[in-house]
C-alpha cells in the first residue's frame, strides 16, 4: 500500500512511500509515459543513521507554483532489515521530460550509490 507525505523539496510537493515494491525489469533506458514508476533498490549497512535520497533530473516546473526543480531530495532512515528502495512516479504532463535522471544515496556528505536512467519519448 502506498502512502503520500508532504515534501516541500519535491516538484509535486509530496512524496509517495510504500512498505514494499517490486521492480519489474532492470533497465537503463525507460520510455516516458504517465504513470511510469522507476527507481532503485539497495541496502545501507551499519547503524540506522539518516541518509539522503537525491534524484537529479531535468528541470521540472510545477505550473501551479511556478517553481523550478532540478533535484528531488528525501531524508530517509535505513530499514530494520537494511533493504531500501527509492522511486519516482510520473503523474503529470509537466514531469514528462526526456533526459538523464540520476538517483544518488548520500550519507555524511559522501555518495554511496549512484544509478542513472535515460528517459526518452
Amino acid at each position: 500500500m502506498e502512502s503520500v507525505s508532504s515534501a516541500p523539496l519535491s516538484p509535486t510537493g509530496y512524496h509517495f512511500g510504500a512498505e514494499d515494491l517490486i521492480f519489474m525489469e532492470k533497465v537503463d533506458r525507460v520510455k516516458l509515459k504517465r504513470g511510469l514508476v522507476f527507481g532503485i533498490s539497495y541496502q545501507v549497512e551499519g547503524p540506522q543513521n539518516a541518509f539522503l535520497c537525491r534524484i537529479l533530473h531535468p528541470i521540472l516546473i510545477n505550473p501551479t507554483t511556478g517553481k523550478a526543480y532540478k533535484e528531488t531530495i528525501e531524508e530517509k532512515y535505513s530499514s530494520a532489515d537494511g533493504g531500501n528502495f527509492d522511486y519516482y512516479r510520473i503523474e503529470h504532463a509537466w514531469e514528462m521530460i526526456s533526459g538523464k535522471w540520476i538517483f544518488q544515496i548520500e550519507q555524511f556528505g559522501r555518495i554511496l550509490l549512484e544509478k542513472s536512467f535515460e528517459l526518452y519519448d
